[in-house]
This record gives structure tokens, sequence and C-alpha cells, in this order.
């Protein structure tokens, strides 16, 4: 736009210089200047205005070789800023959209603000496809992540997130800086996936209450848990440092540990019905960290006798081979979430 705006700028003074000079060098009068600099410039070929003398014509000479070929390399830049840029824009949207039809399980975020870009890098460190949502073009063009997809839109309408894959989503996280507008996007996305896991970022206690009645699963207050993680930091510190261990984003190479969500979707899994002690025996490489159950609160540290039902949620902590042989002999019914550390 800069560029077009200093090209008009520019032959709007070619223009000018023509008509002036027509005009009083010539002595043609103001409006027969303007039409003969018109005429010079466009090719039209009418005649004259004037018998040209031979200060007349050698001007023209000049004018016509400087601001003609000035005058199409402006118009072929405005061609190629609208026709070809608007080209490219519906080309690159039809890329995106053939590539989130392909994808599956994958992560929906919902604004791509200071909340946002903090989700992508880490699901981009932690090897996750996902879909970026946001209706701010030039925020989108920062959004360089090799796994994800941006989708250009109102995350609140049923049309974007349906672009965006929300029917075979994992997750989706409203993250826009809005409370209003992510309670809208939590209602949209509960209504079109009832199963979807949905996290929701929430600036007040009151948006909160409001975020978990519209269905997210979880809201997530920053101002809350930056203001923990500080007085945890100040109070207990070491206590910070084993969070930061457990959670830390590493390679999953061989011997070193991982961090994994393993949930029990089906009984054929071969883990329902079976206690903890059981499918994790102290020599087994793996130790389970917590247990969620629907409807009781998470147990952090259960006991070994406790019975696995379907529909657990088990965090696992542990040696990444331990964690691929259980992955290998129990894989159906059960999906793991892993985290390395």
């Amino acid at each position: 736009m800069r560029r077009l705006l200093l090209l008009t700028g520019l032959l709007a003074g070619i223009l000018a210089i023509g008509t002036l000079w027509y005009a009083y060098v010539e002595d043609y009068g103001f409006v027969d200047g303007l039409y003969q600099a018109v005429t010079t410039l466009t090719t039209v070929g009418f005649r004259e205005v004037h018998e040209f003398g031979t200060r007349a014509k050698l001007f023209t000479v000049f004018y016509s070789l400087a601001g003609v070929g000035f005058l199409f390399y402006t118009a072929t830049s405005v061609v190629e800023t609208v026709v070809v840029g608007e080209l490219a824009e519906e080309l690159g949207l039809r890329r995106s959209s053939r590539k989130v039809r392909r994808m599956e399980q994958h992560f929906i975020i919902c604004g791509y603000g200071r909340v946002g870009r903090e989700v992508a890098h880490e699901l981009t460190a932690r090897g996750e496809t996902f879909v970026i949502i946001d209706r701010n073009e030039h925020t989108l063009a920062t959004a360089e992540h090799p796994l994800a997809v941006v989708v250009r839109g109102d995350a609140t309408e049923e049309e974007t997130q349906n672009d965006a894959g929300v029917s075979r989503a994992r997750a989706l996280i409203a993250a826009a800086d809005s409370d209003v507008e992510n309670t809208y996007i939590v209602l949209t996305a509960r209504a079109l996936n009832p199963r979807l896991f949905i996290v929701a970022r929430a600036g007040s206690e009151p948006a909160e209450r409001r975020l978990s009645s519209a269905g997210a699963d979880r809201v997530v207050s920053p101002y809350r848990i930056g203001g923990r993680r500080m007085a945890l930091s100040a109070v207990q510190p070491m206590l910070m440092d084993f969070i930061d261990t457990l959670a830390a984003r590493g390679s999953n190479t061989a011997g070193s540990n991982v961090l994994a969500e393993i949930v029990v979707e089906d009984e054929a899994a071969g883990l329902a019905g079976r206690t903890l002690q059981d499918v994790f025996p102290p020599n087994a490489g793996l130790q389970v960290m917590g247990l969620e159950r629907a409807s009781q609160p998470l147990q952090v540290g259960p006991r070994g006798d406790t019975l696995i039902e379907r529909g657990d949620r088990l965090m696992v902590y542990g040696e990444s081979s331990a964690m691929a042989h259980l992955s290998s002999t129990a894989s159906q019914g059960v999906r793991s979430v892993v985290h390395p550390n």
C-alpha cells in the first residue's frame, strides 16, 4: 500500500509538471494544458491543442519517454496488488482448508494474542498439530509454526469453527482477550462437538463461573496462576523447581523420562478392572502421580490397591521405554498424551 501511495504521488507530480509546462510555458491555459498533458501520458492519439514549436516538441519527447512508462508501471502495480494479491490470498485460504480437512485429534487455538502465542509455542515444542483462529490478518501473518494451520475469521461463529475442524479436534483453547468472546466461543464449540475438551481463559472470578456453565472443562486465569506461582516461588522455591522439572520440555530419547496422561477409554484396553500396583509394579519404571475420575477430585499419589475404571485419567511419570512398552501392550482403548521431560 505504501508503494502504491508513493507511485500515485509521483504520477500526480508528473501530470502536474506537464500541465504547468503546457499551461504557462507554452501559454495554452490551464484547461488546455491539463488536456494536453493527459492525452500525452495516456497515448490516446488526439491532435495537439496548438501547433507545436521546437520547444514544445522537445519537451513532449522527454515527457512521453518518462511519463508514459511510469504511467504503465503504476497501472501494472495496481493490478498486481489488487488482483494478484486477492488471488494469492484465496489460494492460501484454500490450501489451509485442505490441510485442516486432513487433520484429526488436533488442537484449536482461538485468539492469537499474548496467551495464544504462548500456547502455540508450547504445542509446537511438544510436536502437536493445531489450528489458529483469529480475525486479524496481520496477527495471523506473524504465526509461523511448522505444525500449525491458520484460519481467519470470528471464532464465535459456527462456520469458522467448522473450518478449523472442530468436530475432529482433540481440544479447543479459548484464548481471546475478552471474557465475553471466550464465553461465546465455548458455547459454540460445545454445541458443535459435545465430546470436545475445552480450556478457556478467564480474566475474573465471575467469568470463570460463566465459562464453566457454558461448557468449559477447564478454566484458567492467567492472573491467578501468575500470582500463585510468584507466591510459591518465594515461599517454596523447591516445589516450583519440582513442578517445572516434571513439566519441562525435552527430547523423548531412550533412557529419558516422560510425563504422560493415560486415558482409559475402553475395558478392552486390559487396564480397567485391575489395580494400579498390578499394572504399575514398583520395578516397572513407571509411577502413577495422580488419578482423576469423573465427578471426583484429583487423587495425588493414589493407593496401589485402587481399581482402574473406564474413563479414568492417569498421570504417569517414568522411563520412555517403559511407557512405550505399556502403550504397545495396552494400546486399544487407551489414549496417551506424552510430554517429554
